[in-house]
């Protein structure tokens, strides 16, 4: 790969968490002084500002909050909380087998809430004495529902043949927007199939797997889908990280590739749109934890660029910053640094790329999120050299 892969402007230009930690702290607070239902107001709003009065009843008792394809139930009396969402309707044919996974996920996926049968609906439920409300627990079981819920009842109508309980509230992307997706990940992924046609002829599967996890990590970076291709590459991703030869891995990379630049516009669109979430399924940002996260990466970097290995430092630093995102909500401090860089190094030869992105490694590793004008990086061509925005 003589130069890096085209950088694509996300959806949504910003990555940070709409969660207030502040906010989180006094939920606690509130809860140790037995305001419980002030403290599980103020949870609410350190989870999203703006549910409590947008989704709830006038008298603070009554919510229905939205997730993805879910909507969670939270019911408050003098003694008790309740909480419940709806999954799925069981499906006439294939009933039996769904209830059966229905049943692990009971046990190995679910927490405190449960599955619950009502006829042919499934539900999650949970409830307590509003003294065992504490702010950790409760956000835990909102967490725990709506990432099960959002993720297992796309595969189940997929596999099962299982039908929603309602139509989920949801804004598609405008179609303009759809066709930038699209042609940006039909120009990707064929970039990236060539990149790794040419590692595999060179027998560098490590390289391969690299660049092909990065792919994965980019589209779910400037696509942001729902639904089932949102499912699909995090299954994608965890196959790259399966018990087997790594040449086994990268074809298995491959096929998925292949199989997502056959897939129609048409198709892509049903899993493009945005929707409101109650919980983030990823996790907050911090610089320390950056750091940490970065500090193996920084010397191998280091060491790579000090071998005139450009090659190898560009490939490591892209696969580690498009994986933060991946798994976190990065703040925008940090958002500023590593984006400009990513859009900054795009289409560019290795040594230059190595530059671009190593400096702003370097950034995050001293602590130095200011932005330093036009030269942002030193060595640093145009904005829009390389890149593949429309």
């Amino acid at each position: 790969m003589k130069r890096t892969l085209p950088f694509i402007a996300p959806v949504k230009d910003s990555t940070q968490s709409a969660m207030q930690r502040d906010l989180y702290d006094k939920s606690i607070d509130l809860y140790g002084e037995e305001k419980y239902v002030e403290a599980f107001h103020t949870l609410l709003d350190h989870l999203n500002p703006e549910f409590r009065t947008k989704y709830g009843n006038a008298e603070g008792t009554e919510f229905h909050l939205p997730h993805g394809s879910i909507v969670v139930n939270v019911r408050l009396d003098d003694r008790m909380m309740y909480i419940d969402a709806d999954f799925l309707n069981l499906p006439g044919k294939g009933r039996v087998a769904m209830l059966r996974q229905v049943a692990d996920m009971n046990i190995n996926r679910l927490l405190l809430p449960r599955f619950t049968k009502e006829g042919d609906r499934l539900k999650m439920e949970y409830h307590c004495l509003l003294s065992e409300t504490h702010p950790h627990k409760i956000v835990t079981i909102l967490q725990n529902i709506c990432r099960i819920g959002d993720k297992y009842d796309d595969e189940f109508c997929t596999k099962f043949g299982a039908t929603r309980c309602y139509e989920p509230r949801v804004t598609p992307y405008p179609a303009e927007t759809v066709e930038r997706i699209y042609d940006a990940i039909q120009l990707l992924v064929k970039e990236t199939l060539e990149a790794v046609k040419e590692y595999n002829d060179q027998r560098r599967y490590g390289y391969s797997w690299n660049v092909i996890d990065t792919t994965f990590y980019q589209i779910s970076y400037f696509a942001q889908p729902q639904g089932q291709l949102a499912n699909d590459i995090d299954k994608a991703v965890e196959d790259m990280d399966e018990e087997l030869p790594v040449a086994e891995l990268v074809m298995k990379g491959m096929a998925f590739l292949e199989k997502l630049l056959a897939m129609p516009k048409e198709k892509l669109a049903e899993d493009l749109y945005f929707v409101d979430t109650l919980v983030s399924i990823k996790g907050p940002s911090s610089l320390q934890n950056v750091q940490e996260n970065m500090k193996d990466l920084y010397q191998e970097a280091t060491e790579a660029i000090e071998a005139e290995n450009y090659e190898r430092s560009v490939v490591r630093i892209l696969y580690k910053f498009y994986e933060m995102y991946f798994y976190n909500d990065v703040q925008d401090d940090i958002n500023t640094v590593v984006a400009r860089a990513l859009k900054q190094s795009a289409g560019k030869p290795m040594e230059e790329a190595s530059e671009i992105l190593y400096a702003a490694l370097e950034k995050l590793m001293d602590d130095d999120l200011e932005e330093d004008g036009p030269d942002f990086f030193s060595g640093a061509a145009g904005l829009d050299g390389g890149t593949a925005e429309a």
